[in-house]
């Protein structure tokens, strides 16, 4: 039992150790960052930088919660400019027979091609109606 906690005990001294030298290079990464990101807080305490990162976050809320505000503004205001539309299907019995067509000549689908065609032309009567009556 004794071999077993001498090893145990080792083993812990090791990840501990393991852990100091993980902390010790976060924390140069992290001043790093600091340096490179916040420049001018280096002649600042600690406990300085990271109240004025703090208040930093706190404007970038801030701006972000006022953008937000003028989306949703601007969207409803659009919203509102922007005529809704009906949208009824168009073509469906075209449609319902050229997917037929498809799936009864999955190996021939040039078969189709004339249903096809007749289908875009639907569609295209469809377009031209709904600009000349809609546009």
């Amino acid at each position: 039992m004794d071999e077993d906690s001498s090893m145990h005990a080792k083993q812990l001294e090791k990840k501990e150790e393991e852990m100091k030298a993980l902390g010790t290079f976060f924390k140069e990464q992290l001043e790093q960052v600091e340096k490179r990101v916040f420049p001018h807080l280096s002649n600042y305490s600690q406990p300085d930088r990271l109240w004025m990162v703090v208040e930093r976050i706190g404007e970038n809320l801030d701006r972000y919660k006022k953008t937000k505000k003028q989306f949703y503004d601007q969207a409803t205001k659009s919203k509102a400019l922007v005529k809704a539309r009906n949208t009824e299907s168009v073509c469906i019995n075209l449609q319902s027979q050229i997917l037929n067509c498809y799936k009864e000549n999955r190996e021939q689908t040039l078969q189709c091609s004339d249903l096809a065609k007749t289908y875009m032309q639907c569609i295209d009567a469809a377009k031209k109606n709904l600009l000349v009556n809609h546009g």
